[in-house]
């Protein structure tokens, strides 16, 4: 069976939608359960998740836990969990009825101890929302590549299951001087003590789909959340493809410059090169991750971002690596 866990922290607005998707499962509803952990929220939240328990008997839901934060909640969790197999899920995210059913087979056929599951874009509007669904993509693609050749490099605990007994014999999530991370400091830990454990379900089914973030502001603190993992990160190549991705985007950043400033001359005609092969580059990996997961996902929007993106990730390299950011009404520090 499968124990479901989502950690909640203020999402009022979320919860009853998440719970009612995974209640909706066409996978038996005697092999699952679903435990809600309400991190320190002040919303309605926690209420709304008791009187969910009315119609859904099985809905288990935790309260008061001690200390805060991702990691703490879902650890929590684990202490109430039944099942062997954990799967963690974000409280804002949507999952399809045959979600369940299409992880548990790929675990069944591969005999891994953890499922990296695919991470979707709710369909954009704004042109925001538009590169953060074409960069999900790519995310998607990479994570999916290193995974095959058994040298994952990326997990998303928005959709991840995992062995239990194993995640206990790696000394649970670990780095707790980061409070995030609960999710690649993980699969790390289970990719170097069984190397070929860790899988990528490659298919639209298991996807789960989540919203963009609506303005720049989020967009910054979100990735501001994200960079603060990596000063934890001891694992080479983890090191070795975030240089190499940053350097190729300062470079595409650079070469949009030059070909803005100098048009026509010697060097932007030869910088334009590097913003042509990169984007080439994530083209393929679009597309190839795009006809798998998310199939209707149009890419005419890949040149403005390429552009976005080196720009920001430029400037989130230079601006970005800061001891704090804001998540869900809570100041985080890192390594203090």
């Amino acid at each position: 069976g499968v124990s479901i866990l989502v950690a909640a922290r203020n999402e009022a607005d979320n919860i009853e939608t998440i719970v009612r998707d995974v209640f909706n499962q066409s996978y038996p509803l005697d092999l699952f359960e679903l435990i809600v952990i309400d991190d320190h929220s002040e919303d309605q939240t926690l209420e709304k998740c008791q009187a969910l328990k009315a119609s859904f008997p099985r809905l288990k839901v935790i309260s008061k836990v001690i200390g805060e934060g991702k990691k703490t909640a879902l650890q929590r969790g684990m202490q109430e969990a039944q099942f062997d197999i954990i799967a963690t899920v974000d409280a804002d995210c949507r999952v399809a009825s045959e979600w369940l059913v299409s992880m548990i087979s790929h675990w069944q056929e591969n005999q891994t101890k953890m499922l990296l599951g695919p991470i979707v874009l709710e369909p954009a509007i704004t042109v925001l929302e538009r590169v953060q669904s074409l960069e999900m993509l790519a995310i998607m693609g990479l994570t999916g590549g290193f995974a095959s050749y058994h040298k994952p490099i990326m997990a998303n605990g928005a959709n991840l299951f995992f062995d239990k007994e194993a995640f206990e014999e790696v000394g649970g999530y670990g780095n707790s001087e980061n409070p995030s991370g609960d999710d690649v400091f993980t699969m790390l830990h289970f990719s170097e003590k069984w190397p070929e454990s860790v899988r990528f379900v490659k298919h639209y089914e298991a996807a789960i789909s989540t919203r963009p973030q609506p303005t720049y502001a989020t967009f910054w603190e979100q990735r501001k959340r994200w960079l603060s993992k990596k000063g934890s990160y001891s694992n080479w190549l983890v090191k070795g493809t975030a240089i190499i991705t940053y350097l190729a985007n300062v470079a595409a950043f650079v070469s949009f410059i030059a070909i803005i400033v100098a048009f026509g001359s010697y060097w932007a005609d030869r910088l334009m090169w590097i913003l042509f092969i990169k984007t080439l580059l994530d083209l393929i990996i679009t597309r190839t991750a795009s006809r798998d997961l998310q199939p209707h996902c149009g890419i005419g929007h890949i040149l403005i971002a390429e552009i976005f993106i080196s720009i920001y990730v430029t400037f989130l390299g230079i601006f970005g690596n800061v001891k704090n950011y804001v998540w869900k009404g809570r100041e985080i520090k890192v390594n203090e």
